[in-house]
């Protein structure tokens, strides 16, 4: 039960990530959240910092935008659970390139919590 609610959680994360919803992200995420890619990392006040500026300059999913995920796995760890797969992004009727990724969220007993993400090119 707890992993469905984790999964409905995390397509709400990636619907307010798409719109640019700074508050939601900000409810979502850890106080510490990271965010890695190949060109480094960010935290996420600079990564919400980031969306605004790009929102208000118009740049932001301008045709609005979704994920798909073309593989999930989910396994608890240490006390979080662990989101692992491959997917990529749709924007308007653009596909982006397949990603491979990794999430990690808490359960804080009420509520759960992205401590971070990382993604970069899915290797074959």
């Amino acid at each position: 039960m707890k992993q469905e609610g984790l999964k409905q959680v995390r397509e709400h994360w990636y619907a307010a990530y798409f719109a640019g919803d700074i508050e939601h992200l900000a409810q979502v995420q850890a106080d510490n959240f990271t965010v890695t890619t190949e060109r480094g990392s960010q935290s996420k006040q600079s990564q919400l910092g980031a969306i605004s500026a790009a929102k208000q300059n118009g740049c932001w999913f301008p045709q609005g935008g979704r994920k798909h995920d073309t593989e999930l796995s989910i396994q608890d760890s240490d006390g979080n659970t662990v989101i692992t797969g491959q997917g990529y992004t749709l924007n308007g009727s653009s596909q982006g390139p397949v990603v491979a990724f990794a999430e990690t969220w808490e359960w804080d007993g009420t509520v759960w919590r992205v401590v971070s993400l990382s993604y970069g090119a899915a290797r074959n």
